[in-house]
């Protein structure tokens, strides 16, 4: 109960489209495999499973992606970054140039969804996608555009900051 009461104060401070924000029934993370800038391949193990961390996923050539890591990379805390798991829709490459270009981002952990397994597994229907997630499980899920970057970067602060202090 306490996480939907998040999921709806973040409704209200993004002041999102109906229906880009889904406010879940607490949902286990899918099995994951994905593969780290390096080559390595990695599974659910791999990624946290202490306190709340963002989900990002995101498509190399999307600009509605490059306003996301924009507005994550803009972000005054780096606290936040740490609380991420970048997800590429692409190749390692795509991965790579993207690392590049959001400097900002490398404290976050990136990986790359090669076969475009991740999205299916997540269901998710477009990009960009960050997905609210307390140790291995899925609390609410943001999809498109936030028109309000302030109210977001608040609230995902908010978000990050309560999975610290359950630890």
């Amino acid at each position: 109960m306490k996480y939907l009461r998040i999921a709806v104060v973040l409704f209200s401070a993004v002041a999102l489209l109906p229906g880009n924000l889904l406010a879940m029934v607490p949902t286990p993370l899918p099995a994951l495999r994905l593969t780290s800038a390096n080559g390595q391949s990695v599974t659910n193990q791999g990624l946290p499973n202490k306190g709340n961390w963002l989900l990002v996923y995101v498509h190399p050539r999307s600009h509605f992606c490059d306003d996301m890591l924009k507005l994550l990379q803009t972000n005054d805390s780096p606290s936040p970054v740490a609380g991420m798991v970048i997800v590429v829709d692409g190749s390692i490459d795509d991965l790579q140039g993207l690392q590049a270009k959001y400097p900002n981002l490398a404290g976050a952990a990136w990986y790359a969804d090669l076969n475009h397994e991740a999205f299916g597994a997540l269901k998710l229907r477009g990009f960009p996608v960050v997905t609210g997630v307390t140790q291995q499980t899925m609390e609410w899920m943001l999809h498109g555009v936030v028109p309000d970057p302030d109210s977001f970067r608040s609230a995902l602060n908010n978000w990050l900051q309560r999975g610290t202090q359950s630890q």
